[in-house]
């Protein structure tokens, strides 16, 4: 399977089910990158368009940087009638975007699915002088809940391999440690369909027809029987934000 085509059969749950982001994150890459009604941002590997919203009505233009076709349908579908976000088919490596043409960079999720010297260099050539770039993930910090979630997804569905900036550390796409991280805490509630779509949304779930499903689902609700109350998991959970201006 193409890299690019991993989140093809997930594309509906992932704008269902995935986590937001922390709104003080959010709020902190616009105090500190000083984003206004002017500027230009680019999200690359928008997928089906969760951060991308966030800037739309705050920033003069947003690209939506998106190689996967379903995962674009989908952003074009929520977010297409926004004459100030444009939703294109590009990729990390290759935005399409024009030289110097952007005040912002984010990348929320996607950053260890990109080839990580072909995107420096393309970020590099898109980003205008003293433009930033923000990286954004979200995790739960419920160790036990962690745990357990560790065992509910089989093996034969591991994606790791195509994850081509697996174990690039993100101080390489700053040139060096001179970055803002920071943590922000939020707390997810869900119910069991958005648990499930939530774990299944992940590119190593098994799909729905698939005949790994069934034991998947199972593991599924054991660990949500064991962690919620009166049908409703509460889960804590961070946003990482890491945040600066990238040097050769």
């Amino acid at each position: 399977m193409k890299t690019t085509e991993v989140f093809s059969s997930k594309a509906e749950k992932y704008a269902r089910y995935r986590w937001e982001y922390a709104s003080q994150a959010i709020q902190t890459i616009f105090d500190v990158a000083q984003i206004t009604s002017q500027s230009s941002v680019a999200d690359i590997g928008a997928g089906t368009g969760i951060l991308t919203r966030h800037f739309i009505g705050k920033v003069q233009q947003i690209f939506a940087i998106e190689p996967n076709l379903e995962m674009r349908q989908l952003a074009v579908q929520a977010l297409g009638s926004y004459s100030a976000c444009h939703i294109i088919d590009g990729r990390a490596e290759a935005t399409t975007l024009a030289d110097g043409s952007v005040d912002l960079i984010t990348v929320a999720q996607a950053i260890h699915w990109f080839e990580p010297q072909p995107t420096k260099t393309e970020f590099l050539r898109i980003l205008k002088p003293g433009g930033w770039l923000a990286i954004l993930r979200n995790d739960g910090t419920n160790a036990e809940i962690g745990k357990a979630l560790g065992k509910v997804y089989p093996s034969e569905t591991d994606t790791l391999p195509l994850m081509k900036g697996r174990g690039t550390p993100i101080s390489f796409y700053y040139g060096g440690d001179s970055y803002l991280k920071q943590t922000f805490d939020f707390t997810v509630q869900q119910d069991w369909e958005k648990f499930l779509g939530a774990l299944s949304s992940a590119s190593y779930a098994p799909d729905e027809g698939s005949p790994l499903y069934a034991s998947f689902e199972r593991a599924a609700k054991q660990v949500f029987d064991g962690f919620s109350t009166d049908g409703l998991m509460v889960s804590p959970a961070v946003t990482e934000l890491c945040l600066g201006q990238i040097k050769t």
